[in-house]
């Protein structure tokens, strides 16, 4: 019998310490305030001579604790608090209608972790010329539980376009998962190209690479093309060791600048390479947000 007492006595301590570590766990994985990802989109802005495109919409992607009931309700962005933006977490809101919704949080959980997508719209650009070459870097976030925090999203540039006469004709354009594109131009005219453009390309050059005609961009510029030719954009994004940049989000939009025969000068946006989809798993969320310094 006392044996047993004593072989019971020890399970208990046992318990006792399981039960203690657990929690202890639960308290060390528990985040401070949610993780927002960071961004970095060519975000284009249509403008013809009178009107300016309404309805921009773009992703924000936020790491919480799994039991997190707040959603994100509103958002200023402080760099041009002018905005009029409508936040969701739960996808497309009537306008007429801020308060619809669900009271079930949305995300995806991955152990004590929940990965949510704030699904943006501006609705209402104050002026669309002047917001050509405007970037967003920070965000003031408002939940439904009134609380609040600014926060960094990376770089989301905005650039205006026009559409017109161009002598160049899509072929055709691809995308997989794996993230390999490719975009093909017919050309209907001579041209040559004559600069390539993309900073934001730099910033991931270890994950991403694309070529002109199978040429890198830097070895393009001077290529030379006759009047039906066929000009192809090919981009693969590739995985990298570094997890914050594995979780870094973009869509890049390169500029390919042609000159004619006569000396007119034409651009051309490629828009083929992101990283918008993600795989997530809860350990590798755990690095992610032991390297940002969140815990």
């Amino acid at each position: 019998m006392e044996t047993n007492n004593k072989i019971f006595r020890v399970v208990l301590v046992l318990v006792a310490i399981l039960v203690a570590a657990g929690y202890g766990l639960v308290f060390y994985l528990k985040l401070e305030e949610p993780v927002f990802f960071h961004h970095y989109y060519d975000q284009g802005v249509y403008v013809d001579r009178e009107h300016y495109q309404q309805d921009i919409s773009f992703n924000l992607g936020y790491i919480t604790d799994a039991n997190d009931d707040r959603v994100v309700i509103d958002i200023v962005f402080p760099d041009y608090p002018e905005l009029t933006v409508q936040a969701s977490e739960y996808g497309y809101v009537d306008p007429f209608n801020w308060g619809s919704g669900t009271n079930d949080p949305p995300g995806e959980i991955y152990g004590r972790y929940s990965v949510r997508t704030v699904h943006c719209t501006i609705i209402e650009l104050p002026n669309a010329r002047d917001f050509d070459g405007a970037v967003l870097s920070q965000a003031k976030v408002l939940f439904s539980d009134s609380s609040e925090m600014t926060v960094d999203i990376g770089e989301i540039h905005f650039y205006r376009y026009m559409l017109g006469e161009t002598p160049l004709e899509h072929v055709s354009s691809s995308g997989s998962s794996d993230g390999t594109g490719k975009t093909s131009y017919r050309m209907l005219e001579n041209l040559t190209i004559t600069d390539i453009d993309s900073p934001t390309v730099e910033r991931f050059k270890d994950r991403v690479q694309w070529k002109v005609n199978g040429s890198n961009p830097d070895d393009a510029v001077g290529m030379t093309f006759q009047e039906r030719t066929i000009l192809d954009v090919t981009s693969s994004v590739g995985p990298t060791d570094d997890i914050v940049s594995e979780y870094t989000l973009f869509n890049i939009h390169p500029i390919l600048t042609f000159t004619d025969q006569e000396g007119t000068q034409y651009t051309q946006r490629f828009l083929n390479i992101n990283s918008l989809y993600h795989s997530h798993n809860f350990m590798d969320l755990y690095r992610y947000i032991k390297a940002r310094e969140a815990m």
